[in-house]
């Protein structure tokens, strides 16, 4: 028969004893086991990934998704994330035990403020925390997406590592202000020397804070009247009023018009400016000559100058009561150009006076004209009276009877 040889194999050298894999020896140096030494290399590689919701305006929410790869050789424990901008501390991922290749995920959620559309976007990163099989610490800050490509942050900068790259949502930001102008006239209601008074209304209708308003209004010289505020939110508005008085110009055209600007900055220090509007930016008015430029959203404010007469045809001079003892015709300063006839009812000239506008009137006594004597009060009765004025330069008259009650 024959008998079995058996050997346990030694690493090379039987002479010469070699510890196992934990730094162990049986005595023998004949049976050393083969060891190969594998390095130990805990990873794991941290991205966040954003979903805004809404049209990432102020409440509106991103939802953030944290996933964490095992890319290390050693099992992977207790893996959390760390992230300032939603809130989260020491949050575990799922599953928390990642043995390599292995990927566990989180997802947080932040809600879009102000200051961040003002911004016009938002960043951040986040860190994730685990222990390897001998309780040491693992760390990763996250990246983007593509660790082999570096993103730039919020502003546009790199900082030369493709594996840290912040997580940005880049958010709508227009700027922009609506602004309109509106007026309210004074006085008989829009004569020669009223006080028209105009209120610029602005209202933030853009997405981001707008600083520094100020109107520029040629017609009144204002020249940056502060807005109040100043500064103005999504959707707040600001107030400014200024006044101007009505001249001899604006009576000859029959109107008063103009359009103002408003000027404001953005987060960035650009400029935003719009050009006032009527009142409605949705529907077209017309300028003072009744043109339009087809763009609704920039009418001129015009005011329309009363040039209508009113004259009261009747005097009572001696009863007493210190009403209708003068001759009256509303509205002639707004014609300074002019001159007042009074005849009897025999064609005689009774009164007359130019610029009758300026200081007293006809009281039904004569100015001596012809054979009345001067001073005299004339006789109750019908007489006439001729108006002749200047309008835009085009000389113009009326002529009507007038009553004297005694």
């Amino acid at each position: 028969g024959t008998d079995d040889v058996t050997d346990t194999s030694d690493a090379g050298d039987e002479t010469v004893e070699t510890p196992n894999g934990d730094g162990t020896t049986d005595g023998d140096p004949t049976n050393d086991p083969t060891v190969t030494t594998i390095t130990p290399a805990p990873e794991f590689t941290l991205t966040k990934s954003a979903s805004v919701g809404g049209d990432g305006l102020p409440g509106d929410v991103i939802t953030y998704t944290f996933t964490v790869e095992n890319t290390g050789n050693l099992t992977i424990d207790n893996v959390t994330i760390d992230d300032v901008l939603t809130g989260s501390a020491a949050v575990p991922v799922v599953p928390s035990t990642l043995a390599p290749g292995e990927s566990g995920v989180l997802t947080a959620t932040y809600t879009i403020t102000q200051a961040d559309v003002d911004a016009g976007y938002v960043e951040n990163s986040a860190f994730a925390t685990g222990q390897d099989v001998n309780g040491n610490d693992v760390l990763d800050i996250s990246d983007a997406g593509d660790e082999t490509i570096e993103t730039p942050d919020g502003l546009g900068n790199t900082n030369g590592d493709p594996t840290d790259d912040p997580t940005v949502s880049d958010l709508i930001s227009f700027p922009q202000l609506t602004f309109t102008k509106t007026a309210s006239v004074g006085g008989s209601g829009g004569a020669l020397g009223d006080v028209i008074t105009y209120t610029f209304t602005v209202t933030n209708t853009g997405a981001q804070t707008v600083s520094n308003i100020s109107i520029d209004d040629a017609l009144t010289g204002s020249v940056e009247i502060v807005l109040n505020p100043s500064t103005l939110a999504p959707g707040e508005t600001g107030i400014a009023t200024a006044a101007y008085t009505i001249a001899q110009a604006d009576v000859d055209a029959g109107y008063v018009q103009n359009s103002a600007t408003v000027t404001g900055q953005d987060p960035m220090g650009n400029n935003v400016i719009d050009v006032s509007d009527a009142g409605n930016e949705t529907i077209e008015s017309p300028d003072g000559s009744g043109n339009v430029d087809g763009d609704p959203t920039n009418d001129p404010t015009v005011v329309l100058v009363d040039v209508e007469f009113e004259i009261f045809d009747a005097i009572t001079p001696d009863d007493g009561d210190g009403q209708n003892d003068v001759f009256t015709i509303a509205g002639l300063q707004n014609f300074p150009d002019n001159n007042v006839k009074i005849y009897n009812r025999w064609g005689v000239l009774v009164y007359e006076k130019s610029q009758y506008h300026i200081g007293d009137g006809f009281r039904g006594i004569s100015d001596g004209r012809v054979t009345i004597q001067q001073e005299k009060k004339l006789p109750a009765g019908v007489y006439y009276y001729v108006l002749t004025y200047v309008d835009g330069g085009v000389g113009k008259s009326i002529a009507g009877p007038l009553y004297i009650k005694r």
